[in-house]
């Protein structure tokens, strides 16, 4: 989550979005997907700006199956690993604007960008 710090914002942003963006934007289905090519330079060029990207620790498997015990359906998983992976990484705030599928974690402040 942004934080203002000596007037700049903080971020940072998990591995796991950027190969989720991969996933859909190169989907087969879309009316004009991306090339995979394309989409891994994009990715690149995230890395370039110097956001710092989190990655899942040694801890991630078991903080996933602790936070699993909250859900019941498989559509949630990859919601899952990506708060283990928050949680891990000490993150405590979450920009998405799939904001229901983040309620349950107490641990992180969850805020829509869109939404004013």
């Amino acid at each position: 989550m942004n934080k203002r710090e000596n007037g700049e914002f903080q971020i940072c942003l998990p591995s796991q979005v950027l190969i989720e963006f991969v996933h859909a934007v190169t989907w087969q289905h879309l009316e004009a997907p991306l090339p995979l090519e394309v989409s891994l330079q994009l990715v690149n060029e995230y890395i370039e700006t110097g956001v710092p990207i989190i990655g899942q620790k040694s801890t991630q498997l078991q903080t996933f199956l602790d936070l699993s015990k909250s859900i019941t359906t498989r559509k949630k998983v990859f919601d899952v690993a990506l708060a283990a992976t928050l949680k891990d990484n000490g993150i405590t705030g979450l920009y998405t604007v799939n904001v229901p599928d983040f309620k349950g974690f107490d641990f992180i402040k969850i805020v829509n960008p869109l939404v004013a």
